[in-house]
């Protein structure tokens, strides 16, 4: 009696007893013996298999039935890959790091009991699994790029960088901080360290604003591997002056509904100032089709969303929500909503809030506070739930009430859970509460909810996980961060919003409040660092831009003080979506050079690169520009970017002049119905940057000669000589006056000059700017007339210009 159902990644096994058949996939099955079964997958395959399912499924059909009881347990003995783990309830996940081959044997105990006999079973079969090398880079750092908001005299901010290491030799690492400007106000620590075979570090970088005016500065750090390769990871910081900072802990929400159901459960987004003073805010709901349905309402520090799908037919629906505040730097900030109507048939099933539990009690005292598990159902038929629990120890710690019940659309469940210290030592315990969702018919739902039990030794006292205290008696020795929000075998979509959330204690019960907690992604996505609540609760919104079967997300805490650290993975399945517009990180750069990680200035032309930005291809005709080309719009800061050209793939669009400078903001693109999550960008006071044949911004500069008189033209590309005059094209030189809307054409007089004086050097040689400003009947495109100074060394010298503290990448000027 042996049902063993798993799923590996585009790979789908079968087994009952001996027998097999599989489907193709990233994973291959190969030998078979009547023992075990050998299995080889690439080196970085993520992993999600539950061989408990099938035993979920039939205890929940048993039991009850006649009084029947059926009672499984399942274990692992051997050696599971490097990158994995094994839960009590038999689900095997996470990513194989290492290259090699790997045995293990899972155990299965059945007992049914039936009119006072029992009947045992038990089986087990071998797993061998062959990972074969990585082909890839023998190190990854992410993430590529740091953006710290800070305030003028505020305290320093640190962030991570991930250093992992996939190969099967040890790395040795330098790590180094510079600044373009400002002074020293970048550093990172340790500056040098090693990283483990298929293991991971990190290095602490930190932006102190202490000395700093408001401004926006940039650094880069570097970490170069020893005989290997040099990483450089870009770093930006705004400061503002001594005013309120708005920060969501959520940039976008998702909601799920079925045609004929209730209203979804309400989400909530933390709004807090990072910044200085008091930030009094106001929250407002607007949506994009299908009326009304999206609602707030606020308290002090957090937005509660609430959406009501009554009317709603099928389909997927758009919304905002708008926070603003008078007098801070970054206001307005959005979230965007998605709420995606179905049909009965194809009802997402239950929702459970949260994903995972934390207790922290006393060895010898009394149990810790129950807490609850709300389980909701927006589908108008009925779901039954049968709970199980699990523990890694050899005593089921896990209480719960009640064991089983009925899920209504206008119904939720609450299942209480209490961890039962009689008999356990200090220590941590893990275990997981199994949900088995039983529809009236079709296939069934299983819901993994991790538990984290913390037991102090005697006389401790227990950390209050919704403040800040230490435990006394206990010195913490590593982090425990735990899920509670995205669940394992969570399933998501491309393009849309999806929250995480991660709460993080140490071995003493004590909630991690500063620090960093970066997420990384199996499928290619880009890093993703969380924000802290202060609460031990750190949260953002997961943009997937990669679609994959199988993705295993990672989570790495670093406290600085005392140095802890700690992981932990979930995994669930990314779905294709093809018609949402999607920007992803990074994907918003100056035209002229697609220098990533760098900010763009009032007036500045911006290219926006994603997938489905557009249904069609095209330019604007005439000046002014429009705010929308086709069906495509987008916004920053709440206001509409004149446009210039919008494909699927790319816009162009200028920075209107009144968007607030040394602040970070938010872009969002519209097409139709349907938005992006916003994307932040940086915004200066200036970023120069000078047009190229290729638009990167470096090499050949785009110019046109003139002899010394300013009148007569030299050949087209021909060197220039000193005292010759050249101009060239360029953008980001900030504001102009006498001031010219952005995208209207600047008018030939009286000519528009910078506000903000522009220096230019060729060779290392300043040149005299005759003329920094707008370019007679364009719209946004900046000239300057410059003229070549002597001593300049004979071939292609590099032009730089300078503007607020801010410099252009160096472009090449021919000079004889």
């Amino acid at each position: 009696m042996s049902l063993n159902r798993f799923l590996v990644p585009s790979l789908v096994l079968f087994a009952c007893g001996s027998a097999l058949t599989a489907q193709t996939g990233s994973c291959t099955p190969g030998a078979e013996t009547s023992t075990s079964i050998t299995i080889t997958c690439p080196q970085g395959t993520p992993i999600s298999v539950d061989f408990g399912s099938g035993f979920s499924e039939l205890a929940s059909l048993l039991n009850g039935v006649d009084g029947i009881t059926f009672t499984y347990s399942i274990t692992e003995t051997g050696g599971l890959p490097p990158g994995t783990s094994f839960s009590p309830s038999g689900l095997f996940t996470g990513t194989l790091a290492a290259a090699g081959t790997f045995s293990f044997t899972v155990n299965i105990v059945e007992t049914l009991a039936f009119e006072g006999m029992t009947f045992p079973f038990s089986d087990s079969f071998g797993y061998i699994f062959v990972v074969t090398p990585y082909g890839g880079s023998a190190t990854v750092v992410d993430p590529g790029g740091l953006g710290f908001s800070l305030t003028q005299g505020a305290a320093a901010a640190t962030q991570s960088v991930s250093i992992a290491n996939q190969s099967s030799q040890v790395q040795t690492f330098t790590a180094s901080a510079t600044t373009n400007s400002g002074g020293n106000w970048l550093s990172v620590s340790p500056s040098s360290g090693s990283v483990a075979s298929f293991g991971a570090a990190s290095v602490s970088v930190t932006a102190n604003p202490a000395n700093l005016p408001p401004g926006t500065y940039s650094g880069v750090v570097t970490i170069a591997i020893a005989g290997g390769k040099s990483y450089t990871v870009s770093v930006l910081a705004t400061v503002a002056s001594n005013q309120p900072y708005i920060q969501l802990s959520q940039s976008g929400l998702r909601f799920q509904a079925v045609v004929g159901g209730s209203a979804t459960p309400p989400q909530i987004i933390s709004v807090l100032n990072t910044g200085a003073g008091t930030l009094n805010f106001s929250a407002s709901a607007s949506t994009f089709s299908g009326g009304n349905w999206l609602s707030v309402s606020q308290s002090s520090g957090s937005v509660t969303v609430s959406v009501n799908p009554a009317g709603l037919m099928a389909g997927d629906y758009y919304g905002q929500i708008k926070i603003t505040a008078q007098g801070a730097a970054n206001s307005p900030q959005i979230a965007s909503v998605v709420l995606n109507v179905l049909s009965p048939a194809n009802s997402p099933g239950a929702f459970v809030n949260p994903s995972g539990l934390i207790f922290v009690g006393t060895a010898g005292a009394a149990n810790p506070t129950a807490k609850s598990i709300s389980i909701a159902n927006p589908s108008p038929t009925a779901l039954t739930f049968l709970a199980t629990s699990f523990s890694s120890s050899g005593t089921n710690w896990i209480t719960f009430t009640p064991s089983s019940g009925s899920v209504s659309s206008t119904q939720p469940a609450t299942v209480s859970v209490q961890p039962n210290l009689q008999g356990l030592t200090a220590g941590v315990y893990t275990g997981e509460l199994v949900l088995n969702i039983v529809p009236p018919s079709g296939t069934g739902q299983t819901l993994h909810i991790q538990v984290l039990l913390i037991v102090l030794p005697p006389g401790g006292s227990a950390a209050n996980i919704a403040a800040e205290p230490l435990a006394s008696g206990c010195t913490p020795t590593k982090l425990l961060p735990v899920f509670t929000q995205l669940a394992t075998g969570f399933t998501t979509t491309a393009a849309w919003p999806t929250a995480i959330e991660v709460t993080v204690v140490d071995d003493c019960g004590n909630p991690m409040v500063t620090g960093s907690v970066i997420t990384t992604f199996s499928s290619g996505d880009p890093a993703l660092s969380l924000v802290s609540l202060k609460d031990g609760r750190w949260a953002a919104t997961w943009q997937p831009v990669h679609s994959a079967s199988q993705v295993s997300v990672s989570a790495k805490a670093q406290q600085i003080q005392p140095p802890l650290q700690g992981t932990q993975s979930v995994g669930g399945t990314l779905q294709m979506n093809p018609t949402v517009p999607l920007v992803p990180a990074g994907g918003v750069v100056s035209a002229a050079s697609f220098v990533p990680n760098q900010p763009l200035a009032p007036g500045a032309y911006a290219a926006i690169f994603g997938s489905n930005l557009s249904k069609s291809s095209g330019g604007a005709l005439q000046l002014p520009l429009s705010t929308q080309l086709g069906v495509t719009s987008v916004t920053l800061a709440g206001e509409p970017l004149p446009l210039l050209y919008s494909s699927g793939q790319q816009i162009n669009a200028v920075i209107p002049y009144d968007i607030p400078v040394n602040s970070t903001q938010q872009l969002v693109v519209q097409m139709g119905s349907s938005i992006s999550i916003p994307q932040t960008v940086v915004i200066a006071a200036a970023q120069p940057a000078v047009f190229t044949p290729d638009s990167s911004g470096k090499g050949p500069g785009i110019f046109t000669g003139f002899k010394p008189d300013g009148i007569t033209p030299l050949p087209a590309g021909a060197p220039v000589s000193a005292n010759d005059i050249i101009t060239i094209y360029c953008t980001g030189l900030g504001a102009v006056s006498p001031p010219v809307p952005a995208g209207s054409a600047a008018p030939a007089a009286p000519l528009s000059n910078t506000v903000n004086q522009v220096t230019a050097t060729l060779g290392g040689v300043p040149a005299k700017v005759l003329f920094a400003g707008l370019a007679p009947t364009f719209a946004q495109l900046y000239q300057m007339n410059i003229v070549i100074p002597s001593g300049v060394t004979p071939g292609n010298a590099a032009l730089v210009l300078s503007v607020s503290g801010q410099q252009s990448a160096p472009v090449t000027i021919p000079v004889q």
